[in-house]
């Protein structure tokens, strides 16, 4: 730009000093002089001169000096000059300006000067000794010149040399009163970088306006700057320049209209645009900053993937550390987005498309800028996962900030969020399979996530009030982590799952994704509801827990398979409703198969139906208790299996055997007990207590009878021992322990024994 200026500059006064300095001489000349009539001039020439010089001082110092081959005066008022040379020397007039033009035409009607060939100009040359540095050079053709407002312009070529670098134009004026250069079109200015290491940079717009009071450049109304790969074009723009610490302009910032970006290198491409931008250079020329409004554009095609980031401000900051400008972070503002799009795999192995929007949008690149590194929010942010391939999810996820880091070829590696919202949805290969399965959702206060090569989550902890919920499958704790390798979500800490059939809690839970299947441990509790009978399914259930009613569970681990089909409580284990219960360190149940098996330390307990109210009735709950080591109930012969040592106990009456097999009552039943009949066998030991009397039978097998009250003892010599009526032998002895009857058996040729006890007087 000081090369342009100073072509305007001297262009004036090339032609101010020349003309005044020749016209003076030429009118003091013919004045002054008395001699002998010179050879007849030419038709319309007034005076010739040669070797002409003319030199001007101020304060002792030279100022200017004019010589020129020859000169002629002509009657129409112009002074045509030959081979001239112009040094307008600088105030330490060590230095000069010097302009060298085959041919120069001045006007004294116009006071203008007019070269119609090619003018050499240079600034700065060296009075004496060579020029320590490239000095700047001019040429411009059919340069004119007012010697009054000493406006100076061309409309032909021009082209220019300077320390800096080089440039041409087509036409150019320099106005002296505002110190403005207008180079008028075609301009082109190769700029050297400051270093050798420095990449140059090319300048072209239509036309350019220097303004040296203010150091800016105004191109238009199309401008490009070219350096090395990158290239920015765009409508009109404004160059800012600064003044160094060797008082040398440079760039220093541009803002443009209409910018378009582009920076292609090996393995990254990069394109740019906005409505407004802003770019802001090093002393080097090196972009390290670029501004862009209006609704901004950045594409960055690197390892793998295209990234585009848009925002209606986005600003791109780059290293310059190491000569050149290398993307090295990015800020998107108002409605901010960011889209990495992976390259298509021919190995099928394609990425996930991520979709990132929030207000404002930070993203970081590696350091050799080609790949993302990380993306952070401080706003609230939602980021999509579009799957490339029918067998992955879509994923949705909100949350008030977030923090993605990146790994090879663009792929998320990991990602932290607070306030997490998620919806996971089922792949298109699930749809198939299952047209029913719902959308997954969570929500937690933080969620932290690993994933893979393909996008897909590896590991996903969630902390803080998590929150689950697919269909009518619910779950609640502390902290959920989801591990989708092995499809499996654990939850910690006030743990609870729960669907249409029920709900388990426990301060640890692991379900498996797919089946849901699930492990609940520590401080288990669970609530299985009733099951939905079938559409014209009439006929009564004979569960041994009333199917019509909630189950309530506890132990210290619990498992579920087949979708609640089978569940196991282990560890101090008890199933009850209401008063109705079963207790054991294992429980087993298949509702498959409609069997229970309980383990080790078997408690059951059922609770006889209440009578019809009347004031005889008692406020004593009748309570059928069984305790074994083991018990076995199927519902389809509604029979419960007692074994190893079992101890059967109702109101004042206790029966211990070997094993026991209860046949529960249909639960439409009038009975009161919900037990129908029991048969124990092995050491069968029957006592019964009443106010006025205590009962003991015994034998090796024994059928009792709730509703009727019928006790029948057979096997190993039954005997029964009755503190009213005596003790008795038979086969067979059958009683009944709500009256006074006793039927004694004997077999063929054995004698039926009674010892009777006499009434005391």
């Amino acid at each position: 730009m000081r090369s342009l200026r100073w072509l305007l500059l001297a262009a004036i006064l090339v032609i101010s000093v020349g003309l005044f300095g020749i016209y003076r001489n030429q009118r003091t000349a013919s004045r002054g002089r008395q001699r002998a009539v010179p050879a007849a001039l030419p038709v319309g020439t007034l005076g010739n001169a040669i070797d002409y010089e003319w030199a001007q001082s101020a304060d002792g110092k030279p100022a200017v000096k004019i010589m020129a081959k020859n000169s002629t005066l002509k009657d129409n008022g112009r002074t045509e000059l030959e081979e001239i040379e112009l040094r307008i020397y600088m105030k330490d007039a060590k230095h000069y300006d010097r302009v060298r033009s085959p041919k120069a035409e001045f006007s004294t009607s116009d006071n203008k000067l007019f070269a119609p060939g090619v003018a050499e100009i240079t600034l700065g040359v060296p009075t004496e000794g060579e020029p320590l540095k490239a000095l700047t050079t001019i040429q411009a053709a059919g340069v004119n010149f007012d010697s009054q407002t000493g406006e100076a312009g061309t409309p032909e070529a021009v082209s220019f040399t300077f320390e800096g670098g080089s440039g041409t134009c087509v036409g150019a004026t320099y106005n002296p009163e505002s110190h403005e250069l207008h180079l008028q079109s075609a301009v082109v200015l190769n700029l050297k970088g400051k270093t050798a290491k420095s990449l140059p940079m090319r300048v072209e717009a239509g036309e350019l306006t220097y303004s040296e009071v203010n150091s800016v450049v105004q191109l238009g109304p199309w401008s490009k700057l070219t350096r090395g790969e990158t290239t920015m074009s765009g409508g009109a723009a404004t160059v800012h320049l600064k003044e160094d610490a060797d008082s040398k302009k440079h760039l220093d910032w541009v803002e443009a209209a209409q910018m378009v970006g582009h920076d292609k290198r090996p393995g990254r491409e990069l394109d740019f645009s906005a409505p407004v931008a802003q770019i802001r250079y090093t002393e080097d020329g090196d972009i390290e900053k670029l501004n862009g409004a209006g609704g901004a554009q950045l594409v960055t095609r690197g390892n793998g993937a295209a990234t585009t980031m848009q925002g209606q401000q986005v600003d791109l900051f780059f290293n310059t550390q190491t000569g050149d400008s290398v993307l090295s972070s990015a800020v998107a503002k108002g409605k901010a987005r960011i889209e990495s799009k992976p390259t298509p795999d021919p190995k099928g192995r394609t990425g996930d498309t991520k979709i990132l929007q929030s207000e404002t949008l930070d993203l970081k690149m590696k350091p050799d800028g080609k790949d993302l590194d990380r993306v952070v929010t401080n706003t609230a942010a939602t980021v999509e996962f579009v799957p490339a391939t029918n067998d992955r999810h879509r994923r949705i996820l909100k949350s008030s900030d977030m923090d993605i880091r990146y790994g090879p070829k663009n792929t998320v590696e990991a990602f932290h969020a607070s306030n997490a919202v998620t919806e996971t949805y089922p792949s298109v290969d699930e749809k198939k399979r299952r047209p029913s399965l719902a959308v997954s959702r969570t929500s937690s206060r933080v969620l932290d996530a690993v994933f893979g090569e393909d996008s897909e989550v590896k590991a996903m902890k969630q902390s803080g009030d998590f929150r689950y919920e697919q269909g009518t499958r619910k779950a609640r704790a502390t902290n959920g982590t989801l591990d989708n390798a092995k499809d499996l979500m654990t939850l910690e800490g006030g743990a609870r799952v729960s669907d249409d059939s029920g709900s388990t809690a426990a301060d640890f839970i692991e379900i498996r994704q797919e089946s849901g299947d699930f492990e609940a441990r520590g401080h288990v509790a669970t609530t299985r509801l009733p099951e939905k009978r079938k559409t014209g399914d009439v006929t009564a259930g004979s569960d041994m827990l009333d199917k019509e009613e909630p189950t309530q569970g506890l132990a210290n681990r619990v498992t579920s398979t087949n979708r609640n089909q089978k569940m196991h409580y282990i560890g101090e284990a008890v199933l009850w409703q209401a008063s109705n219960r079963i207790q054991a360190d294992r429980i087993d149940i298949d509702r498959e198969t409609k069997s229970l098996t309980a383990l080790e330390h078997v408690i059951s307990q059922f609770q006889d139906k209440k009578k019809v109210a009347s004031v005889k009735e008692s406020a004593q709950p009748v309570m059928t208790v069984v305790r074994a080591q083991k018990m076995v109930y199927t519902d389809k012969d509604r029979q419960a299996v007692y074994s190893g040592g079992v101890a059967f106990r109702r109101t004042n009456m206790s029966v211990d055997s070997a094993t026991l097999a209860a046949f529960l009552n249909d639960e439409k039943s009038e009975a009161e007990s919900r037990i129908h009949h029991a048969i124990a066998d092995g050491q069968v030991s029957i006592l019964k207590i009443l106010p006025t009397r205590r009962r003991m039978g015994r034998s090796e097998h024994a059928e009792y009878y709730t509703e009727e009250g019928r006790i029948a003892l057979t096997g190993g010599e039954p005997t029964l021992e009755d503190t009213v009526r005596g003790n008795s032998k038979g086969e067979k002895i059958t009683y009944y322990t709500d009256d006074d009857r006793l039927i004694i058996d004997g077999a063929p040729g054995k004698q039926v024994r009674t010892l009777l006890h006499k009434k005391k007087r």
